[in-house]
């Protein structure tokens, strides 16, 4: 079941990655996406890394075509 959809209407899933605060993820971005990237990587997921943010929290995924 698709649950993102970008500008163009491509419809796709999301898979989560984690989680960490706006904070320390804005002072530490490349550190992150370089963790999230590789841990997508390794489940076999080479997707666009996605970035949530709610709540004064930022949520890390990769869309899944």
């Amino acid at each position: 079941m698709p649950i993102y959809s970008d500008q163009y209407g491509n419809e796709s899933s999301l898979l989560f990655l984690g989680k960490h605060a706006v904070k320390e993820f804005e002072n530490n971005f490349d550190l992150y996406y370089d963790k999230y990237r590789d841990i997508s990587n390794k489940r076999g997921f080479f997707g666009e890394i996605k970035f949530v943010i709610s709540y004064g929290v930022v949520w890390i995924y990769v869309i899944i075509e």
